[in-house]
């Protein structure tokens, strides 16, 4: 099975192939901004090279968040879109997921131990979700929520003892500057989003059976998203 996966919640715009749980490439670009413009681009550059036609494909992966409003309708919007003019399946990875498996990929986690992915929500917000890992799957021990990082940490009291928790997405500096005692801290890169990630839980998804309706499909931003008078900068 050959799968696309997609990255777009942060300020990585990334695109990988997995073939039978193996990555056969990746192509990324690491800018706020960028998604519109480069998306394709990097998602056809990666399927030359691996020369894999977009007809050759199994599925699509998309990571559907939560993260950057603008970048989650890029991402999701080209998913369908190819999804649909090649008539594949589209699985919707959720990105903390992702970001938790980005740190066993990395070496991060050995089997018994727990990961917490965090991106920014802005302010003192982070989304988070808590993880564990037992040498093959991850199993969630606390759902994803938007919460203030000292709401987080009351929350995470519960899981105290054992070996530090593992920390990864942008949302870490945040955490770590509250308690860094508390957590293994990411080297500089591996607190990024990972499109390899999404292809490989894209892939056990297709698998076991999963599919997602192209119409009805919607980014889970994890917020509300509002729209001012004065435009704001968008993360992605």
């Amino acid at each position: 099975m050959t799968i696309l996966g997609i990255e777009t919640a942060s300020v990585v715009c990334g695109a990988a192939l997995v073939r039978d749980g193996a990555v056969i490439g990746e192509s990324q670009r690491i800018a706020p901004q960028i998604h519109s413009e480069m998306l394709l681009s990097l998602i056809d550059g990666l399927l030359r090279s691996a020369g894999v036609p977009v007809r050759e494909l199994d599925g699509i992966a998309c990571s559907i968040g939560p993260g950057s409003f603008t970048g989650l309708r890029i991402g999701l919007s080209t998913a369908k879109g190819l999804a649909f003019a090649a008539d594949l399946p589209l699985v919707a990875v959720p990105t903390l997921e992702a970001l938790a498996l980005r740190a066993v990929r990395d070496g991060r986690l050995l089997s018994g131990g727990r990961v917490l992915a965090a991106l920014d929500a802005r302010r003192d917000e982070v989304f988070a979700a808590l993880f564990s890992w037992n040498g093959s799957a991850l199993g969630a021990l606390m759902p994803r929520a938007a919460l203030t990082v000292h709401a987080l940490l009351a929350q995470l009291a519960q899981f105290a003892g054992g070996e530090k928790i593992v920390l990864t997405g942008d949302g870490s500096a945040k955490i770590e500057r509250a308690a860094a005692e508390l957590f293994a801290v990411p080297l500089p890169g591996q607190e990024l989003c990972s499109a390899a990630a999404v292809a490989i839980l894209g892939e056990a998804r297709l698998l076991y059976g999963e599919r997602a309706d192209l119409e009805s499909l919607e980014p889970e931003y994890g917020k509300e998203f509002y729209t001012t008078a004065i435009p704001l900068p968008q993360q992605g």
